[in-house]
This record gives structure tokens, sequence and C-alpha cells, in this order.
């Protein structure tokens, strides 16, 4: 299986943690990387034909290449582009024309006296007004990008998240199928005492309603899967047209480097999508408050024109000099407004900060506690569950047990089954929503010599 790391394509097996990792590998990518990165993913993509079964990797290049969402990025940058070149414009220069002394009374009734003039004019923006708006449709687009970046993030774990359920649903039908397998074997054992006499009918009955509970929880689940593959297909907005999910969810642990984790809390805060994402908005703030200031210095307005003077025939040079007279700010209130923006951006920033650190030690804990939790039942309690079982299947056929006996050992051992099934599931969407916040890939070292 294949992986998309920040800087190309590389091979990598570890099982279905390698499929999470390709999440995060391929968000870890840098602004600068996405077109070439995106246009190799959508050429890989267009050559691969759906088949009966499917895997991870290939159901998130789908979604690059497909997902709705993501196709509006470009129209968004274009916008952000023409914000910036709109911000380089310099105001417009005037031409004016004045005519003087014509049509009144006297000796200026008619065009005798008539003076006329020609003027170009230019408005001279002071204060690094040009500069300001520059730098704030700059932070604007950044802010833009990293938006991109955290949805793009989240439309890919959300597409690893109905992966994964696809998954989970696959194994239940298994698990279904080989809990009915059992309680049809029991059934007929069960009837065949009951022929001889050493049952009673009450036996019988019990086990054909455990067997018709597990028929219709089969129905359920195929009720369910058909769904699981609308939802994850809805991803790049098409119907279902394969079988199968490949992968197994409790194939291997799913367990990152939690130590890791902990002693890198700071860092992986810093580098988090999320945590970008905020300082892009910081970013924005500032700068537009020192647009708002600039905006509050007045302009200067300067001219030179011509004058004919028709009566003598004569030309001269006209000068224009103008400018507001700064007795207050004009923008006093935008200028208090982006401030306090400004100042609520930096609380907002610390206050992500503290979120993400107490996330990222949730998570760790949520995980080492998952596994622990799932490496008892594989170790000890499966093993253990099996074996009652046996004993009890055993010793039912001798009459040292009753069908409840036996009825329940089945229930203990399906029901830690379907536990391991479930705790696994949760283990998956931890990480990726470890991944997701972080931005990072966390590869599992016990799989690392899996495959």
């Amino acid at each position: 299986m294949k992986y998309f790391k920040h800087s190309g394509l590389r091979s990598r097996r570890s099982g279905m943690a390698v499929a999470s990792a390709c999440l995060l590998a391929i968000l870890a990518g840098s602004q600068s990387a996405l077109s070439k990165e995106d246009s190799f993913l959508e050429t890989r993509a267009s050559q691969i034909v759906p088949k009966t079964s499917i895997d991870l990797n290939w159901a998130l290049q789908q979604t690059l290449q497909k997902n709705a969402t993501l196709k509006t990025f470009p129209y968004h940058l274009r916008m952000s582009d023409a914000e910036i070149l709109q911000a380089r414009r310099r105001p417009l220069p005037t031409l004016g024309l004045s005519i003087e002394n014509v049509l009144g009374g006297g000796d200026y009734s008619d065009m005798e006296q008539a003076e006329f003039t020609l003027t170009l004019g230019q408005t001279l923006e002071l204060g690094s007004k040009r500069e300001s708006r520059i730098a704030v449709a700059t932070a604007a687009m950044q802010r833009q990008q990293s938006e991109y970046e955290l949805t793009r993030l989240d439309v890919l774990a959300e597409t690893s998240r109905r992966y994964y359920q696809l998954l989970r649903i696959q194994l239940l039908q298994r698990w279904i199928e080989k809990r009915a397998q059992s309680e049809q074997q029991a059934l007929g054992i069960i009837q065949q005492r009951a022929r001889a006499g050493a049952a009673k009918q009450a036996d019988v009955s019990k086990m054909q309603l455990r067997l018709s509970r597990s028929k219709a929880q089969a129905a359920q689940l195929k009720g369910q899967l058909i769904l699981a593959k609308a939802g994850l297909t809805a991803m790049w907005l098409e119907n279902p047209s394969f079988t199968t999910a490949n992968g197994n969810l409790i194939s291997s642990p799913v367990i990152p480097d939690t130590t890791r984790i902990r002693e890198s809390v700071v860092e992986l805060v810093n580098k988090s999508p999320l945590f970008i994402r905020q300082q892009a908005l910081q970013r924005l703030s500032d700068a537009e408050v020192q647009l708002a200031r600039a905006n509050g210095r007045v302009n200067l307005d300067v001219g030179v024109g011509i004058r004919h003077l028709e009566k003598s025939g004569d030309q001269a040079l006209v000068f224009d000099l103008s400018m507001p007279i700064p007795i207050s700010n004009p923008n006093r209130g935008r200028i208090a407004a982006a401030q306090a923006n400004k100042e609520l951006s930096a609380e907002q920033t610390e206050m992500v900060r503290s979120q993400l650190q107490l996330s990222l030690l949730a998570i760790q804990q949520t995980l080492s506690n998952h596994h622990l939790y799932a490496g008892l039942i594989t170790n000890e309690l499966l093993p253990q569950a099996r074996q009652l079982l046996a004993d009890v299947e055993k010793g039912y056929s001798k009459g040292r047990y009753t069908v409840l006996q036996w009825v329940d050992a089945q229930a203990e051992l399906f029901a830690l089954e379907r536990e391991l099934i479930e705790i696994h599931t949760l283990m998956y969407q931890q990480l990726l929503e470890l991944e997701r916040i972080t931005g990072q890939t966390f590869s599992p070292s016990q799989q690392e010599n899996d495959s």
C-alpha cells in the first residue's frame, strides 16, 4: 500500500495504520506544493478504474479529485488574487477643464474675456495607505489558504471516518454470520437431545429465539452497509460502484507513539493547521489595524495646468495644491474597532493554543486506555471466553450444563468479539482526530514490523 507525504509518494507497509497515515501525510504539505501535488493526485485518480473492491488510499484520491467543497478553492484563490490586484491600484489622475469670465454682464457678456484652464491632478496617498491595503489583502489570502488546508484536512478525515465505519459494518457482518452459524449448530444439538427426551422443548425455543435475533441483526447490518457505502461515495458525489472495502480494523493494534505526543505538545500545537489558521486570522487583524490608521491620515492633492487668456492670447501655468485640515482623525472609530478585533484575535489565539494542548493530551490518554483494553480483550478475555464455551458445549452433551449456561457462554464470547471491533473502531477514530489536529502522521510502532 502507498501513501503520500509532503515531499511526494513513498511506499510503506503498515496495514490500516498506513491508510490512516495517508490522510495526514497528504495534508502536511505547504501551499507551494499544493498545486503540484493535487495535479499528480488527479492524474493518478483518473488512471484508476473502480473495481469490486477498494482501499482507503483510492477513496482519498477520489475525494481529492471530485469533492465539491474542495473544488471551490480555486475560485476563492482567484478572488483573493483579485483583491491583491485591487489593493495595488493607485488613485487615478484627474483631468479638468474650467472656463471663467463668460456669459456675464458688461465686458463679460461674451467670450472675449474668457479664461480657459486645463489641469491634470493627482491624489498622493500619504501614511502608507497603499502598502497597508496590500498587507491586508495578502493576509486575507494567507487566511484563505489556511482555511483551505483545514477544510481539506476535515474533508479527508471525514472520508477516512466513513471508510472505517464501512469496515466496521463489514466486520460486524462476518461476526454476526459466525454467531448465527454457531447458534444454528447449537440448535441442531439441542433438537437432537429434545427428540431423545434429554432436553425440553423450551430449550429448543430459547435457542431458536437467539438464532432469530441474530438473523434480525444480520438484516439490520445489511441495510447499514448500504447506507455506509452511500455515505462514503457521497464524499465525491457518486453512487456506490464497489462491493467491498479492503481492510481489517482489528488486524493489528492501532497506537501511535504516545510518548512523542506528551513530550512534543507545544511543537505539535505550533504546527497544527488549526493553530496556523488562527495565526493567519491574527495577522489579518494586525494588518487591518494598520490600514485603519493609515486611512486616518490625510491625502495630498496636487495639480498642474495651462491657462489660456482669450483677450490677450497669452498662456500661463497653473499649480494647485490642497489637503484636508487634520483637526481630528476621521477614522478614529474604525481604528478603535480594528484594535478591539486585534486584541480579541490575540485572546482567541491563546485560547486555541490551550484547547489544542488539552485535546492532544486527552487523545493520547484515550488512545492508551483503548489500546490497553484491546490488548486485555485479545490476550486474556477472549481466550477465557472461548475455553468457557468449549467446556460448556462439551459438558452440555453430557448433561452437566443447562441450555441457559450454554447460551450465556455463547453470548459472553460474541459480546467480547463485538466489543473488540468497537474498541478498535474508536481507536482509529481517535487516531484520525489526532492527525487532523496536528496535520502530522503518527505511525504505530507495533505495526512497523507487520506485513
